[in-house]
């Protein structure tokens, strides 16, 4: 009797595992897409799986697309949290900041796409992924501000709020041609530019000097003269 042949046994995916693919090739679609245009069936042949298991892990494609935006921003934000405390002074933290952003945009254009044309105008999408997490991520240029006026290297005038809000519009208007064009970006130029041009509204001017001051100066060249005249 010929002994019985032993059937593959299948493995289960990890959930977790499953669920990363599914986002991974989600995210990918959508960049490439839309979200409007995108479709959970091409979403699914990506990842590898049935349209059905998409829905299992996913009740709705708004859902796919909040978990996808949500993912986005978290890997922004660690990433701008990490690099951000290696470097030292306003002027420095200002300037990566808006570099850190327009790399952003040329890194991610899709979902900066998505974002920007199909997110924002739905407020109760926007409320519901996007909202809170932008608010920790520019979070980072306030809590710059806030410190540079604090320790005296930004104008103590300054209204903090308003000056991130002002960046990261400056930017956001400053890209918008290459966001709904294939332009290119010359993200360190443009970075440059945007960093000197907000830094010479903000930046302290530093203090004219004294009246006893200039004195003291004028009788050290005076007796600096004289040593070189004898």
């Amino acid at each position: 009797m010929a002994a019985p042949v032993p059937t593959k046994r299948r493995t289960r995916r990890p959930r977790a595992e499953r669920e990363a693919e599914i986002l991974d090739a989600a995210r990918a679609v959508f960049a490439e897409r839309g979200y409007g245009a995108a479709a959970v069936a091409e979403i699914a042949g990506r990842a590898g799986v049935v349209e059905g298991t998409v829905y299992s892990y996913f009740e709705t494609k708004r859902a796919l697309l909040i978990a996808v935006m949500k993912g986005f921003y978290e890997d922004l934000i660690a990433d701008t949290e990490s690099s951000l405390s290696a470097i030292r002074g306003t002027e420095n933290q200002l300037r990566f900041v808006i570099r850190r952003h327009l790399d952003t945009f040329t890194s991610d254009l899709g979902l900066c796409r998505v974002i920007i044309r199909e997110a924002r105008p739905d407020i109760a999408l926007y409320d519901e992924a996007i909202l809170e997490l932008n608010r920790r991520y520019t979070g980072f240029a306030l809590r710059v501000l806030e410190e540079g006026v604090a320790r005296g290297s930004l104008r103590d005038d300054l209204v903090p709020s308003v000056i991130r809000d002002l960046l990261y519009g400056g930017i956001e208007h400053a890209v918008w041609r290459f966001v709904f064009s294939d332009g290119e970006l010359d993200a360190g130029q443009l970075a440059d530019q945007l960093a000197d041009a907000l830094l010479g509204g903000i930046v302290k001017a530093p203090n004219p000097p004294s009246d006893a001051t200039l004195l003291r100066l004028e009788r050290a060249v005076a007796r600096l003269e004289s040593n070189l005249g004898g």
